[in-house]
């Protein structure tokens, strides 16, 4: 909302901006507070939109579902309790109908799917027989794919890549494929938009960061933005985290936590150097809250639960590797740590520890969702997931998908008796996905995000020039998905 206000503000088209149709989240959620969920008018929804439960739509935005400091640390405690949960689903429900009506799209375009407003739009859209594309990252280079729905895998691309393995796959993509491929396998899977892993280092606040004088700078707006949070403008927005917990957390308790997961993890870290000796699967903990686990992989949210079954499902003599994810330091509690070395034969590497040196001495990679089980294929590694990712369009030989819980073990004893690489089929469904894309770096240019990887080949384009081949990219998929 201050955004948006500040936006109006600075804009020459205000009037225009003004007079858009829109569906202001912070207003949802203030209309929801004056109602009482009508249970008959949700479950009729519920039945016409389908998913088959509207449930999902409220799990995808952590806003609502999780606690209202969770996309700072862990915070499960849900910030709406159940009957305001619900009144915010009927609420968004009617405004969001009530918008199609007045717009009457011919297609819909969404970004990957983390509120509650455009899991809806997906479901009214598909509903109401309108096209729709969600743009999201395809994990190799800066290649992003336009899907057809909000979840993996995407149909159009098993479609792609099945008649690329049939013949029909042009040999200029192909070769492509090839050269990504090893550049991939040499080392270089970086794509755009990621955060890299990185030492050990100092707090932002100990060595001077630009960013923290800057916030340090407003603390005399503080007053205002906590009257606004609390009782002004600011206090039905969800986005908008108050002006105390951000800054204790990012210049406190997270760097404290840092030191002091550091001291009690250290003695109990496996190294580098005692991978060779073991026989292990590993498993690469999730950044929290994020779409994989949140739309995804909705069964599998508690990553706990989930590594211990993949650990007693691994045979006698296997330990199973569990590495934090670099974003995720400092966000979750000692505790989580504590709970995952309990288990037996659960061991720990160190968050700074680049994943390739994980994965050369694996013998099995077991993901719930995320990049690290295509990083594996390319290494010629077996996989097995529980959520749904891309690629699991790859033989069974290379990637299965554990659908039952209690058929873990005997996945994972199927893949490491069975496994067998398909260089081919790789190579065809990196060929797939780089037909089906456009090379644009999103986070990097057009988001203007700081600290991410940004792929050499758009470092000298400017920001009109790739948001432009997005546009024309966006714009070819819907005119094909009507052909």
């Amino acid at each position: 909302s201050r955004f948006y206000e500040a936006y109006k503000r600075s804009s020459q088209e205000a009037s225009d901006i003004e007079a858009a149709p829109t569906v202001k989240e912070w207003e949802i959620i203030a209309a929801a507070r004056r109602e009482t969920p009508d249970i008959a008018f949700l479950a009729g929804k519920e039945k016409e939109l389908g998913d088959p439960v509207l449930w999902n739509a409220l799990v995808a935005d952590r806003r609502i579902y999780l606690g209202k400091r969770a996309t700072l640390e862990q915070d499960y405690r849900p910030r709406f309790d159940y009957d305001h949960m619900l009144s915010i689903l009927q609420v968004t429900i009617r405004e969001m109908e009530q918008l199609f009506d007045r717009v009457q799209p011919s297609a819909v375009v969404g970004f990957i799917c983390v509120t509650i407003g455009e899991y809806l739009a997906y479901l009214i859209a598909r509903h109401r027989g309108i096209p729709f594309v969600n743009l999201r990252p395809t994990r190799i280079r800066n290649y992003f794919f336009a899907g057809e729905g909000v979840s993996e895998p995407s149909e159009r691309l098993r479609r792609h890549y099945e008649g690329m393995r049939q013949g029909s796959g042009r040999a200029k993509v192909l070769e492509t494929a090839q050269e990504v491929l090893q550049a991939m396998r040499s080392g270089n899977a970086m794509y755009e938009g990621v955060l890299p892993a990185r030492p050990a280092r100092q707090t932002a606040m100990a060595r001077g960061d630009g960013k923290w004088r800057r916030r340090l700078g407003m603390m005399g707006r503080i007053p205002k933005d906590f009257w606004d949070c609390r009782f002004g403008a600011f206090r039905y927005d969800t986005h908008y985290k108050g002006p105390f917990h951000p800054l204790f957390f990012k210049a406190v308790k997270q760097p404290s936590r840092r030191m002091g997961y550091g001291r009690y993890l250290r003695g109990r870290y496996v190294s580098r150097g005692d991978l060779p000796r073991m026989q292990y699967a590993f498993f690469p903990l999730h950044k929290e809250p994020e779409v994989t686990l949140l739309v995804y992989s909705r069964p599998f949210m508690n990553q706990i639960e989930v590594v211990r079954n993949l650990a007693r499902s691994l045979p006698v003599g296997m330990r199973l590797v569990v590495k934090e994810h670099p974003a995720c330091v400092g966000y979750r509690p000692l505790q989580y740590y504590r709970k995952l070395l309990e288990i037996p034969n659960v061991v720990m590497v160190p968050p700074e520890m680049d994943s390739r040196s994980v994965l050369e001495h694996t013998s099995l990679v077991c993901i719930i969702s995320g990049s690290i089980g295509l990083e594996a294929l390319v290494m010629k590694k077996p996989v097995v997931h529980l959520g749904r990712v891309p690629f699991e369009i790859l033989p069974d030989r290379m990637i299965q998908r554990i659908r039952d819980p209690e058929q873990t073990a005997a996945v994972v004893q199927e893949m490491l008796s069975s496994h067998r690489h398909d260089e081919d089929a790789l190579v065809s469904f990196i060929g797939a996905v780089i037909d089906l894309s456009v090379p644009v770096d999103f986070y990097s240019i057009l988001l203007g995000r700081t600290g991410v990887y940004r792929s050499p080949a758009g470092r000298e384009e400017t920001f009109e020039a790739q948001i432009n081949r997005l546009s024309a990219y966006v714009i070819h998929t819907i005119q094909e998905s009507q052909a």
